[in-house]
């Protein structure tokens, strides 16, 4: 690394080598750190995570932000913990400097934003300069978190725009932690094994399929280089204990929300990759050759692992290992299908064991 601002990357791929040095990609269809292999990280598009909240947000008539901020917060403490030491290191003064430093390297490499700190007094008061955020409350979860795994007390923040898309955060310690924090613990179920290969650079041994994605640290923003649009690397839990927290709130009808926010979604993103042209539908060998290339990219982004694909007369049957989030998969194959077969859809899925769930869509 040239300097804070610079990545080193594969010769022969172009990878960032530190993004490959601490995640792996497992056999079973997850992305994993390195030191923690329990920890899931999940790779997914920044316009998915807006429509997600803003399409659940408009069908419930609610804001569910401090949902996902209590759950991005314990994420943040639980990433930083799980580096063996932790504790131990970011106890002296002089080494907590060296970690907020860290922290805001960490933005960048995660295409989360551009952090810079301002101010930093131990114990006392933290202040950065964030450009870019991917999501302004979430972002402002990450640095929370961050701050209370140094310190080891609740934080409170408040944060005002210097200019377009750069905002100053500020943080300090507060006297109480929400009640909800303490309810939306992050759950680390095991993995069922797989037999995935990837073809991998023969330098740096990243999965090729992930080697479209072109990090922009001057910038702090990962971007696909086949479509344009804005990636992020993050926890594969956040997602499980939000959505945990609103179906105990407001009901299974949650869940549908999360489902159908998916589906308009995916079928947005497969128009953009090309994998569904012209008005009609796809069908025979074309059909199943699209299929199985953008289920094939779900592994690549440690979100699963597809291990049978069935088309029926007429409809699909796809049966995934360790779904990161089973109701966003669910909305994630129906989109999928109304793309390619330019048609309504229904769909249903049943978990024949904790990690293996087989979803079918048909036509409406």
């Amino acid at each position: 690394m040239a300097s804070n601002q610079s990545l080193w990357r594969c010769g022969k791929c172009g990878f960032p080598h530190l993004v490959s040095l601490v995640n792996r990609w497992n056999s079973d269809g997850t992305l994993t750190q390195r030191l923690r292999r329990s920890y899931r990280i999940v790779i997914f598009s920044t316009e998915f995570l807006h429509g997600l909240f803003s399409n659940i947000e408009a069908r419930l008539g609610l804001s569910i932000d401090h949902l996902a901020f209590e759950a991005q917060r314990n994420a943040s403490k639980m990433l930083f913990l799980s580096v063996r030491g932790s504790r131990l290191l970011s106890r002296p003064a002089f080494a907590k400097r060296i970690c907020v430093g860290q922290f805001n390297r960490l933005a960048m490499l995660t295409g989360m934003g551009l952090s810079s700190t301002i101010e930093y007094e131990p114990g006392r008061i933290g202040i950065a300069r964030m450009t870019n955020p991917f999501q302004l409350q979430l972002m402002a979860a990450n640095v929370v978190g961050a701050f209370e795994f140094l310190e080891r007390c609740p934080f409170e923040y408040s944060w005002e725009e210097e200019s377009s898309n750069v905002f100053i955060i500020t943080v300090r310690p507060s006297p109480d932690k929400p009640e909800i924090a303490e309810r939306l613990k992050l759950e680390f179920p095991p993995s069922l094994p797989g037999n995935l290969k990837f073809d991998r650079c023969p330098r740096c041994h990243v999965p090729l399929a992930v080697t479209h994605l072109k990090w922009k640290e001057s910038e702090g923003t990962i971007i696909d280089t086949r479509t344009g649009a804005r990636f992020m690397v993050s926890d594969g839990h956040m997602f499980n204990a939000v959505f945990r927290e609103l179906e105990k709130e407001l009901g299974e009808e949650v869940n549908l929300m999360l489902v159908d926010a998916q589906r308009e979604w995916t079928a947005r993103h497969v128009e953009l990759l090309g994998l569904s042209p012209g008005d009609g539908p796809l069908d025979g060998d074309e059909l199943k050759g699209a299929y199985r290339r953008y289920l094939d990219t779900l592994p690549v982004y440690g979100q699963g692992n597809p291990v049978n694909l069935e088309l029926l007369s007429p409809g699909v049957r796809v049966e995934i290992l360790n779904p990161y989030q089973k109701f966003i998969l669910a909305g994630t194959l129906q989109g999928l299908f109304e793309a390619l077969e330019k048609t309504g859809s229904t769909v249903e899925w049943k978990e024949r064991m904790p990690g293996a769930v087989t979803y079918t869509v048909r036509p409406a």
